[in-house]
């Protein structure tokens, strides 16, 4: 963990009291590695924030970035582990990206295995969050980048390794994240999309072969933050041909 105070861009400005969450993360290997989160102390609160109903009312937003997800949890012990399935892909171009970041479990773990994260939100406060927590968690300021980003308009630029966990809870969201995948992807990179088994995500991957990616589906196992085992899918898509 870095000691010394975040510099300017990584510093919180929370508009809420806010908690640290300490989690350890499990490892296919065996052991666990700690990744502390800080996040707002009440989630729940943001529902009755007056930006949270304009928002609600223009684009049926709802602030779902505060929660730690199952699936990024699991995501995060894949990334972290020396040993499973799928391989990390080559890091000849260590920059990767992550989609609905939130809180930024996910792309702190590829960041602590020697990635350049750009973590990507449609909220602003949730890539202050990442930002911050991606410092705190030790990963050197060069390899985080933070951008406030709406799927449907992407940065123009390519990565080799696309990011996102617990992003297909809504179906009618399942295109845009498709067609932003497809604008973000490099040539002969992956995009790594996780799920803790929801039944809004069973035909995410038949839309994926469709909108012209090659999908493998492979299993995540984790615990829970309440107690208990969670299982999850992880698709790999890659382009075809």
């Amino acid at each position: 963990m870095q000691d010394a105070p975040p510099p300017e861009s990584f510093k919180l400005t929370a508009r809420f009291p806010t908690r640290i969450h300490r989690l350890a993360i499990p490892l296919e290997e065996g052991g666990t590695r700690t990744i502390d989160l800080v996040a707002p102390a009440d989630p729940d609160a943001l529902l009755n924030d007056p930006s949270t109903e304009k928002r609600y009312k223009a684009d049926d937003y709802m602030p779902y970035w505060p929660i730690i997800w199952p699936s990024g949890l699991m995501l995060a012990s894949r990334i972290l582990s020396a040993t499973g399935s799928p391989p990390l892909p080559p890091a000849m171009d260590p920059r990767c990206i992550e989609l609905g970041c939130g809180l930024g479990s996910t792309g702190i773990a590829a960041g602590l295995r020697g990635w350049q994260v750009l973590f990507t939100d449609y909220d602003p406060e949730a890539v202050q969050f990442a930002g911050h927590n991606a410092f705190k968690n030790g990963i050197p300021i060069a390899h985080i980048r933070t951008l406030c980003m709406d799927w449907r308009d992407p940065v123009k630029e390519t990565f080799p390794w696309v990011l996102a966990s617990d992003v297909l809870y809504e179906r009618r969201l399942h295109p845009l994240l498709l067609a932003a995948i497809a604008k973000l992807l490099a040539p002969g990179g992956q995009a790594w999309v996780s799920d803790p088994q929801r039944t809004s995500a069973e035909d995410f991957p038949l839309l994926a072969v469709e909108a012209g990616f090659k999908v493998q589906t492979h299993h995540l196992e984790g615990e829970s933050l309440a107690g208990g085992k969670q299982r999850g899918q992880l698709y790999v898509l890659t382009r075809r041909g």
